[in-house]
């Protein structure tokens, strides 16, 4: 029986085509002085969860995955309100 599809998770949960294999990949790549710290990655990860602007893994606003952007320490949140 598959799964009902979620909207609002990230793709670490989602995954259908190793698209979180695919963006962890690319996240290892990021050289160290780039990289934000776990702490910061996870609380950025949070905020992303509990917005409305989420959908996929996707963010609507700028159409990133948030998983990428918020493993860059100089990225920022692109909603209005900045969540991070």
């Amino acid at each position: 029986m598959n799964e009902p599809f979620c909207r609002k998770c990230l793709i670490e949960k989602l995954d259908p085509l190793g698209i979180n294999e695919t963006v962890r990949k690319r996240a290892e790549l990021i050289p160290d002085h780039e990289k934000t710290d776990g702490v910061t990655y996870g609380k950025r990860l949070s905020a992303c969860s509990e917005c409305k602007e989420l959908i996929s893994g996707t963010c609507r606003i700028c159409g990133c995955f948030v998983e990428l952007r918020a493993a860059y320490s100089e990225k920022h949140c692109p909603h209005p309100q900045r969540y991070w």
